[in-house]
């Protein structure tokens, strides 16, 4: 299963009735009914064709080096944009009473994800993290601005958790096998 496939497989599951649940909205909202294999087959296409998109624009924006208004409001109006047609998509659907938990999403995630993939973006996130470790101390090195030296600080914490968060995935898809 690849990388796509199991980012659309992580928002449904089988209830312990035998229902297909899919979540729209993650953690902020019931759960929908799928009422046949080929609706659940047309939710997984949107979600794939969506991170695909999202994706292409994200690039495009990066090529044209667009200030950080820009793609800040880009990014917003695509959320919005994937939340309405999400909707639309799913209102016909019955609305189940179950909802996602955070220990329930980060189950479906790890058993769905390759592990050749969380392996690649543990190396990604351990790559990031030592490069921004080095601009770090080059930043102090410098003697800048407080806000610049917060702001690395930040990435450091960021790209330090994102390689912990896989780790922690990894090690848990090591638990399924």
């Amino acid at each position: 299963m690849g990388l796509l496939d199991s980012m659309a497989e992580a928002t449904i599951k089988t209830s312990a009735t035998g229902q297909r649940l899919y979540f729209p909205f993650g953690m902020f909202g019931r759960a929908r009914i799928v009422p046949n294999e080929q609706e659940e087959n047309k939710i997984k296409t949107f979600a794939k064709r969506s991170v695909v998109f999202g994706s292409i624009s994200g690039l495009i924006l990066i090529m044209l080096k667009s200030s950080f208004l820009t793609v800040m409001i880009a990014i917003i109006l695509g959320l919005i944009m994937q939340i309405f047609v999400n909707y639309i998509m799913v209102r016909k659907y019955m609305v189940s009473d179950e909802r996602m938990t955070w220990a329930d999403a980060t189950r479906m995630s790890v058993r769905k994800s390759d592990r050749r993939s969380l392996w690649v973006f543990f190396g990604l996130s351990l790559v990031m993290t030592l490069l921004s470790v080095f601009v770090a101390f080059a930043n102090f090195a410098m003697k800048r601005d407080i806000w610049d030296k917060i702001t690395l600080l930040s990435g450091v914490a960021f790209f330090g958790a994102g390689a912990l968060f896989f780790l922690w995935m990894i090690r848990q898809a090591g638990r399924r096998e």
